[in-house]
């Protein structure tokens, strides 16, 4: 796979600024935090059963087709509110008392991605 080539921005646009041609552009962002969980309904003896922690990581990815600012995707301080989520609210916590959900990964990342999406994105520059 080859990486798109740069193109010079048109006479008088702004380069930073410039729609991409339709190229799509990524960047992510990695978060951490720890917290404490138990997973019920699973057979007897099941480790998973006995409360235990982990140390999660959560990657945002945001892809844009346009650059804004000096030519950011979005700017990571932009995710501030995201990362102030993790820390008051599942950063050394319990996620069984912190989640209507059984704490399992695949519904933490649902419950994430809703928060992000009614938190964060509709504040992002292009969103």
């Amino acid at each position: 796979m080859t990486s798109p080539r740069p193109r010079p921005a048109p006479a008088g646009s702004d380069p930073d600024l410039r729609d991409l041609g339709g190229v799509a552009l990524a960047i992510g962002k990695t978060f951490t935090f720890e917290a404490a969980h138990r997973l019920n309904g699973l057979p007897e003896g099941h480790k998973c059963g006995r409360r235990h922690s982990h140390s999660y990581q959560v990657t945002v990815e945001l892809t844009s087709d346009e650059l804004v600012g000096p030519g950011f995707v979005t700017d990571f301080g932009e995710l501030a509110p995201f990362a102030a989520y993790l820390a008051e609210h599942l950063d050394h916590r319990d996620l069984n008392e912190v989640l209507t959900v059984e704490s399992t990964s695949e519904h933490l990342a649902l419950h994430l991605a809703e928060w992000f999406l009614d938190n964060v994105q509709p504040g992002l520059p292009g969103a």
